[in-house]
């Protein structure tokens, strides 16, 4: 897949990390000096945290709902700062929001930082380095994330540990991948795996210890996605999309998972089917591979046996039960959000016109594409179905006109009609939510030396001298006018006296010699404009050579796993599993909730790609290298603006524009997500 280069532009996000970060110290100051009192859930929060801190270790308030994961985190950060310095002694409120301060100022952009280089296969020296760390830092600005960055709430510190046992989960995979593309078929130490699989359950279990339906991203989410790999790793790809084809070549081990960007609303179930027909050829090792999922999944139907429920108290009011119009409201969330993501790809897709040169990202044929009439024909009843059958408003969320939830539900409520005509919003709003993933351009993996294996060989002029091996030249754009032809010896060496030069056949077409025999044998082993030749195996002097072509097939091999992949139908089948059993299980519409689905499906965004005019042509001049840079990096920096501007104005109206109610004269109530 093709990626975008690093430029100044996207340096500069690179530089901006710390400063916008500093941002959030500053909000929390602001809060504390504005709301020095616990507000809203901090009312249960802080004093749970201060018993704690008071070694009241039996004493717990029953209105809490969540583990005390955010309270113990606390105890542990302040009792080291107050061996270290002596303070604080006493936890007031402006003393416990520095827990999520400190989370998402330092650790969490850092342990995201190192999730997205996994995923992405990059680090910060490489040039896809600089749009990680945009990604990073408007990842952080998010504006539900940061604005509860301020406050002593659990969001920040739930989404952390699902991020640090996302980052354990893949490094238990990525030392056998290395040894694997070494060719080192030597397995990984006891003590290492060991090791992996403890730190994975550690944080996995930790993340059970703040939020309980982080259960759905450590296990299922975490889950799926191993099981996916381990599948992917040994079958190999299905071609056929014929169903009866694909559940007969998944008994051979072939599965079907097409990209998203080339995927149709049947390729969603063919996939589900040729996943569950290749794991059930291989159910021991996939049980296996799956042990420590298992094993954090027993651990909380261990709790919620012991607890008779899932949420710990105020279980009268958050009672689990089946929500699945929360599956509805996700996709204008995403949208509202994301949009600056999505413009210059819709533009491509849905362009009447062809595109202009300066917004062409050379989609193919199968991404520019409308939602199918089908999809709608299927889709949207189900949708009217949820909204007729399903649609639950809680006694909270009418009953509190401090959320923004409560401004939106009223304008569903205001006619029984809106509810009904909101239904083409969620299904739009879904389609461009799922079809980001195929964002992308593609790059067809490269072919093996096309060898005719018939044709003669013809031998060389046995008066010429062995050509040395030339080194790579310089990336240079081809010339136009002349085609250029390899010589068997360099520019700058010459064929011994009195040597004869060999007869070549006369091409009748252009009146020109043919270029010898072993010139054309040497044919490039990609079709691919990026591979890079130096890296390809030395010494290729007979492309028939079974032993030269598959050390060539290893290296194409290896050079492809290196690679950025396009995400998959069955990736988002598995985020869709995860978000949909972590919302529809919560009665209360909280645009909290939604965080950890958002992080996880923005992290796996794909970049977006390069101009096609600047893949087939790079740019030559300042001018039109800055034209092109503008173009790339515009989106995640529109991105950036909106999420200030969001949390400019959240912040402003919590601040400064609270409110009274008749009832509680005297005390000030604020606007917040």
């Amino acid at each position: 897949m093709a990626n975008p280069p690093e430029s100044d532009r996207s340096r500069s996000a690179r530089w901006l990390v710390p400063f916008c970060l500093v941002l959030i110290p500053l909000w929390v100051s602001l809060v504390n000096k504005a709301v020095p009192e616990p507000y809203l859930d901090e009312v249960f929060h802080v004093p749970q945290a201060q018993a704690y801190w008071s070694h009241k270790w039996t004493q717990w308030d029953p209105k809490l709902t969540t583990p005390p994961g955010l309270y113990l985190c606390s105890y542990i950060i302040f009792a080291i700062v107050l061996l270290l310095r002596g303070s604080p002694t006493k936890l007031n409120p402006d003393v416990l929001r520095m827990t999520n301060v400190g989370a998402t100022t330092v650790v969490f952009p850092w342990r995201l930082q190192n999730l997205l280089d996994t995923l992405q296969k990059t680090t910060n020296t490489r040039p896809l380095g600089a749009n990680v760390s945009h990604t990073v830092l408007n990842i952080c600005l998010f504006p539900p994330l940061f604005f509860f960055s301020g406050l002593y709430y659990t969001d920040v510190l739930a989404l952390l540990v699902v991020v640090e046992a996302y980052n354990w989960d893949l490094k238990r995979d990525a030392e056998r991948d290395q040894q694997t593309d070494s060719g080192n078929d030597t397995k990984k130490s006891p003590r290492n795996e060991i090791l992996e699989t403890l730190g994975f359950l550690a944080f996995a279990l930790a993340a059970l210890v703040f939020r309980q339906t982080n259960i759905f991203w450590v296990s299922v989410f975490l889950g799926g996605l191993q099981v996916v790999r381990k599948i992917r790793k040994s079958a190999t790809p299905c071609m056929s999309s014929k169903a009866a084809t694909i559940v007969k070549q998944g008994m051979q081990n072939e599965v079907y998972d097409p990209l998203v960007s080339e995927a149709s609303l049947e390729d969603y179930l063919k996939t589900a089917i040729s996943l569950a027909t290749v794991g059930l050829r291989q159910p021991f090792s996939l049980l296996v591979s799956l042990i420590p999922h298992i094993i954090v999944l027993a651990a909380f139907g261990a709790f919620v046996l012991w607890n008779n429920g899932v949420v710990l108290g105020h279980k009268e009011f958050h009672s689990a039960g089946i929500h699945l119009a929360q599956m509805l409201y996700i996709w204008p969330y995403f949208t509202f959000f994301s949009w600056p993501l999505f413009l210059i790809p819709l533009i491509n897709i849905l362009a009447p016109k062809p595109v202009p040169q300066y917004l062409n990202l050379g989609f193919l044929p199968k991404q520019r594409k409308y939602p199918k009439l089908m999809a709608a024909l299927i889709v949207i009843p189900l949708m009217l179905a949820v909204v007729h059958f399903n649609t639950i408003v809680h006694p909270f969320t009418l009953a509190d006109n401090r959320h923004y939830v409560f401004y939106v539900f009223r304008i569903l409520l205001v006619h029984p009609a809106v509810k009904y005509a909101a239904v083409p919003v969620y299904f739009l709003c879904g389609w461009v939510v799922i079809s980001a993933f195929g964002f992308t351009t593609i790059q067809r993996p490269p072919k093996t030396l096309r060898v005719q294996k018939s044709a003669p060989a013809v031998p060389p002029a046995p008066t010429l001298a062995p050509a040395p091996t030339p080194a790579a030249p310089a990336a240079q754009e081809p010339k136009p006018t002349k085609p250029t032809v390899r010589k068997p010896l360099e520019a700058h060496q010459q064929p011994p006296k009195g040597t004869k030069k060999p007869n070549r056949p006369i091409n009748k077409k252009t009146k020109k010699a043919d270029p010898p025999a072993e010139t054309k044998a040497a044919e490039p082993v990609s079709e691919t404009k990026n591979s890079d030749p130096s890296q390809l195996p030395a010494e290729i002097t007979d492309p028939n050579d079974p032993a030269v072509l598959a050390r060539v097939q290893q290296h194409i091999s290896t050079r492809q796993r290196e690679l950025l992949e396009a995400p998959r139908v069955s990736f988002v089948l598995i985020w869709l599993a995860a978000t949909s059993l972590s919302l529809i299980t919560a009665p209360l519409v909280e645009p909290r909730y939604f965080i950890i689905p958002w992080v996880m499906w923005r992290v796996h965004l794909p970049p977006l790609p390069c101009l096609l005019r600047d893949r087939e042509t790079r740019p030559r001049t300042e001018e039109a290298k800055r034209r092109s840079d503008l173009i790339i990096n515009t989106p995640k920096f529109v991105e950036t603006v909106w999420f200030l501007t969001i949390n400019f104005i959240t912040g402003y109206v919590f601040l400064y524009k609270g409110f009274e109610w008749p009832q509680e004269p005297g005390k000030t109530q604020r606007f917040m997500w």
